[in-house]
């Protein structure tokens, strides 16, 4: 029963944050991708405060994470979880992150559709066209180069439903990196 609440309750605070972030796109013309990003901060600060008050839920750093990061890299990694997307944007809020997403994920989703496509994200079609996707990607690299966005992959392309590792597709990140003249870390 709790964890249909605070399903309920994530759900209700994306919704309530998409209703802000339509209602500031339209007030605040000049800057809606920093705006946008505000948005996605404060839900998160709302989500991860659900999360820690009512299921005890906590990030512990332990490295230092973002003090020696450079201010532009690709992060690659394993998509093992839904929790995988929000943990990175929450620990690496300092810094510009785009994700490679499938496509599908651009409308329909509260609040995380409308972020996606604002902030120039990369929406690849999972299946059919691989030209869509290559041609997606391109645009994704220059956006992320020409903006100063750190690059996000998840090259096993989706969450396994078994917990077991996929097979690595290297196509995005090699697409990616020579759009780039970046190393991965």
């Amino acid at each position: 029963m709790m964890n249909t609440l605070i399903l309920l309750s994530i759900l209700l605070i994306f919704s309530e944050y998409d209703l802000v972030l339509r209602i500031g796109r339209v007030i605040n013309r000049d800057a809606p991708v920093a705006y946008s990003e505000v948005i996605l901060g404060r839900s998160l600060d709302r989500i991860f405060a659900l999360l820690r008050t009512y299921r005890g839920f906590f990030l512990k750093v332990e490295d230092g994470i973002g003090a020696a990061w450079p201010e532009r890299f690709i992060l690659v990694a394993n998509h093992q979880s839904i929790v995988d997307i929000p943990v990175l944007s929450y620990l690496f809020r300092t810094k510009k992150l785009r994700f490679v997403a499938k496509k599908e994920l651009g409308a329909g989703v509260p609040l995380v559709s409308q972020a996606l496509r604002m902030q120039g994200h990369g929406l690849v079609t999972r299946h059919g066209d691989p030209r869509q996707a290559l041609r997606s990607l391109d645009r994704f690299a220059r956006h992320c180069r020409e903006s100063g966005a750190c690059p996000v992959l998840f090259p096993e392309g989706t969450r396994s439903k078994d917990g077991k590792l996929g097979g690595f597709h290297t196509g995005a990140l090699k697409r990616i990196l020579g759009a780039q003249s970046l190393s991965p870390l």
